[in-house]
């Protein structure tokens, strides 16, 4: 079975080539990044789970942010606010994938980002679970 067909907006403080305000990503353009593992438990899964996607800060470092936030939307508009800062100490995941599969909305896709959780004891509380939003439409740096 293909791969669902999703996109990614990415806009606010970002300096782009061309000057625009408004990026969008598509799936194709978000599988060609490099891609990483994480292989984690989360409060969502049984057992260790392993997601691969780009990592989020160098999908957004090519776009120059200017900002110190990022405003995440997922599709049924729920969002999270996360400190830039998270990006680069962290490192998270924007996982397409699970455990090989691609993410469908049903399973937290097409676009969920994780945390490596085992990787860093201090994730494991209610704020950093917070931050990995799923099925996300849009990212705002503010």
């Amino acid at each position: 079975m293909a791969a669902a067909h999703f996109t990614l907006q990415i806009d606010g403080a970002i300096r782009t080539p061309d000057g625009a305000r408004l990026i969008q990503l598509d799936s194709a353009a978000i599988r060609a990044r490099p891609q990483q593992t994480v292989t984690t438990h989360t409060p969502w899964h049984d057992g260790t789970m392993t997601f691969s996607g780009p990592r989020l800060w160098d999908l957004l470092e090519p776009l120059k942010p200017t900002g110190k936030s990022l405003h995440i939307t997922a599709l049924n508009d729920y969002s999270v606010d996360i400190p830039l800062s998270d990006l680069q100490r962290y490192q998270p995941v924007l996982a397409w994938q699970l455990n090989g599969k691609a993410l469908s909305v049903r399973d937290k896709g097409p676009l969920f980002l994780i945390y490596p959780f085992d990787a860093h004891p201090e994730l494991h509380n209610q704020l950093y679970y917070g931050r990995s939003i799923w099925q996300i439409k849009r990212i705002t740096i503010e």
